[in-house]
């Protein structure tokens, strides 16, 4: 397979990150994670969303920055790197943990910031966009988060959840490959993983959706 440098994304509780490690696991590649828990303003911001919101999404800006060299350093290399998140996220994020309309416009000083600490970064060879619906990405919080859906301000998961697929509606920057996450389980099932790595050598074009039923 001809792609270097894979991104697996998706909302809150779609399984990216332990399907992005089971990619690199089979791939032999570097593993980039966020790794959001390491957050030291995360806990804080769901607890009080309208204070530390800045702070959460600049810690996370900083730390994408960072991940760039490593990107850039594999591909000098010509070694395989599999993250589980765009480093254009907060693309994402942004419109909802920041607010756009007081006169302390925190959503412009946030890319005023990346604009001056956010070099030029490369574009992912693939990306794979796990689409699941509110209702089975909060299943899976309930019985993998440990508690975290009960930390999230009222009707934040939502709200991501609608910035996902409008972002991804739109996206254009990569070849993408949508994947149905309520129908496919690409950690548990041998078969649907082996579906994923057909898909994935297969892929033409700029987007493809893989679906069980279409299988």
């Amino acid at each position: 397979m001809h792609h270097r440098y894979i991104v697996v994304e998706g909302s809150i509780g779609s399984g990216k990150s332990a399907l992005s490690r089971r990619l690199a696991e089979y791939f032999d590649a570097l593993h980039l994670t966020e790794s959001p828990e390491r957050n030291p303003f995360l806990e804080q911001f769901y607890l009080n969303a309208a204070n530390h919101g800045l702070a959460t999404e600049l810690y996370f800006l900083m730390r994408r920055a960072e991940a760039v060299d490593l990107i850039n350093a594999e591909e000098e290399k010509n070694e395989r790197i599999i993250a589980d998140f765009l480093l254009e996220k907060d693309q994402i994020f942004v419109p909802v943990v920041l607010n756009g309309s007081d006169p302390a416009n925190e959503q412009t000083l946030f890319w005023q910031m990346k604009r001056k600490v956010m070099p030029e970064y490369p574009v992912p060879d693939l990306v794979i966009y796990l689409q699941t619906s509110d209702e089975n990405a909060q299943k899976r919080l309930q019985k993998n988060g440990g508690g975290i859906l009960n930390l999230f301000p009222s009707g934040y998961l939502s709200q991501i959840q609608d910035e996902y697929r409008r972002f991804f509606h739109l996206y254009q920057n990569a070849p993408l490959l949508i994947a149905n996450a309520d129908e496919l389980d690409f950690i548990n099932n041998d078969d649907h993983f082996e579906m994923l790595l057909r898909a994935m050598s297969d892929m033409q074009g700029s987007r493809h959706y893989l679906n069980l039923s279409e299988n």
